[in-house]
């Protein structure tokens, strides 16, 4: 009985961090609504698919013990903020061109969303910083009631991360019908200069970690 409970808690526990590593809207998350925007739920959802497989990715390597790599020294990072702020700030151009000459050829040729949003979750320096920390804390604890437990949290953060995103993206192909489209292609270019405008951040505080 003692086991069924802990296990229902670290799946309520798996779901609620899921969700709540997801809720602060990062570069991924807005491309995702720039896509479900200007496209369909489909291509955003994509997106965020493509994010929520990076976030895994990262969880197994540093839980294979390859943490060390993001934690060297200062320089090291820094050139990580750098190099993921440039390839940001070129994904967003790209895509963004891409779309456009689209919309006047009609045609099928686009950055793909699921790479797209993998390459964008993967390069962002913040997401190997929010899986070091979590891999140090809570997913240490479940690590030590045992495999099961530790799997069921992880595979639930897994179903929160999807869970939400699909929400996410849901109301953002809902609140298209209520837009002029005027006022979607406002809001999608917002989201584009957003993300433009992170790449250029990274970049900065990269340049300020290498030098400082």
């Amino acid at each position: 009985m003692r086991n069924l409970f802990t296990l229902f808690k670290s799946i309520i526990t798996g779901l609620a961090t899921g969700i709540g590593i997801c809720i602060p809207l990062g570069p991924a998350g807005i491309e995702s609504i720039k896509r479900t925007i200007s496209e369909d739920f489909f291509e955003g959802f994509k997106v965020s698919l493509g994010a929520i497989s990076a976030d895994m990715a990262y969880l197994l390597i540093i839980n294979l013990g390859l943490s060390e790599l993001f934690l060297k020294n200062s320089r090291t990072e820094g050139l990580f903020w750098v190099g993921s702020g440039l390839l940001l700030f070129m994904f967003t151009f790209i895509s963004n061109n891409t779309s456009e000459k689209n919309l006047l050829n009609s045609s099928n040729i686009s950055v793909h969303p699921f790479p797209t949003g993998f390459m964008i979750t993967f390069l962002n320096p913040l997401t190997p910083s929010l899986w070091l920390a979590l891999t140090g804390t809570v997913i240490s604890v479940w690590r030590n009631t045992g495999s099961l437990f530790l799997f069921s949290f992880i595979l639930s953060i897994l179903c929160g991360m999807i869970c939400w995103f699909a929400l996410l993206n849901f109301l953002a192909a809902r609140g298209i019908k209520k837009l002029t489209p005027d006022m979607t292609n406002k809001t999608s270019s917002l989201l584009k200069y957003v993300l433009l405008i992170t790449g250029i951040a990274f970049m900065i505080f990269g340049i300020y970690k290498l030098f400082c």
